[in-house]
């Protein structure tokens, strides 16, 4: 009788773990002419594959092990199509890029499917906030049409500011407050912080706090190295404090590193200052609210 009671409580933990199911809210996807891996990653050396056909089959196989449900990836447009064809799980996402698509291009690739998330936008490396007039027409789609916009705060990898892509880069211009003009002026905007904030992450918190509708997620703070993840530790407490963990996502931001999944996932559990609700809050139930996920049919069109 002992040893049955036991089975049924390591059955009951097993149902009511974090790990039961995740959503992941904040991937990438590449091309074999944009994959930039192929070298283990400098914290903690999780390795990187050696091209982008790896890379896909290694991130399906740490979604499989976590029992990630959906991911929403970015990336280019090839890139996006290409996983979202190898993959029902995988919800396109629709990454900024110098050069906007022409906004009726856009607008039907909205109503077509092909992008149900807009972001990650990445305007902080280009120099500029969501606040540019040339997000504009594009944000107002997105509130219609209730699609997601998933944007970049807090800073980047070193040197960034000195590589060629992105010469505008500041780390002032991830502030969260910075964009608080678009909350104000799109209030049925469906919205999330990319990093919470990261070293902002006070006033990612305090944006939660005013603006009700507003989510985040947490995404590489849980693992690209000790200060981000310092970052993540006290965010979570002060977002706890606060009350609005409801609106807490979790997201691997895995790169070019897949293992990155398991670190952050590994990261976030042994927060033992954080339920078990609240970590499977984190995991899963808030992004399946905020992406209003009923059924798999709702995202993968059946």
């Amino acid at each position: 009788m002992k040893i049955f009671t036991i089975f049924l409580a390591f059955l009951l933990f097993l149902c009511t773990s974090a790990y039961s199911q995740i959503i992941d809210v904040h991937m990438h996807c590449y091309t074999e002419e944009d994959y930039y891996g192929g070298t283990p990653h400098p914290y903690g050396g999780i390795e990187s594959p050696a091209n982008a056909e790896d890379h896909l089959q290694e991130t399906l196989q740490y979604m499989d092990k976590h029992d990630i449900e959906f991911a929403v990836i970015s990336g280019s447009m090839e890139s996006v199509e290409k996983w979202a064809k190898a993959d029902p799980r995988f919800i396109p996402g629709f990454a900024d890029e110098k050069k906007l698509p022409d906004i009726e291009k856009f607008e039907e690739m909205v109503k077509n499917g092909k992008i149900k998330v807009f972001g990650e936008i990445m305007a902080v490396y280009l120099g500029r906030t969501l606040n540019d007039p040339i997000y504009e027409p594009y944000l107002a789609i997105c509130e219609e049409y209730g699609i997601p916009v998933a944007y970049h705060t807090g800073g980047g990898p070193p040197m960034t500011p000195y590589m060629k892509c992105c010469p505008d880069f500041r780390i002032s211009l991830g502030d969260p407050l910075l964009i608080e003009d678009v909350l104000v002026k799109y209030p049925d905007l469906k919205l999330y912080l990319m990093h919470a904030g990261e070293v902002f992450f006070e006033h990612g918190v305090r944006m939660m706090s005013l603006y009700r509708h507003l989510y985040v997620d947490i995404a590489v703070l849980l693992w690209v190295d000790p200060i981000v993840q310092d970052y993540a530790v006290r965010f979570l407490k002060l977002a706890r404090q606060a009350g609005v963990l409801d609106r807490v996502m979790y997201g691997s931001d895995q790169m070019v590193w897949p293992g990155a999944i398991t670190r952050s996932i590994e990261f976030l559990d042994s927060m033992d200052f954080l339920t078990e609700e609240e970590k499977r809050m984190i995991l899963y139930d808030n992004a399946k609210r905020f992406l209003e996920i009923e059924s798999s049919a709702d995202l993968i069109g059946e």
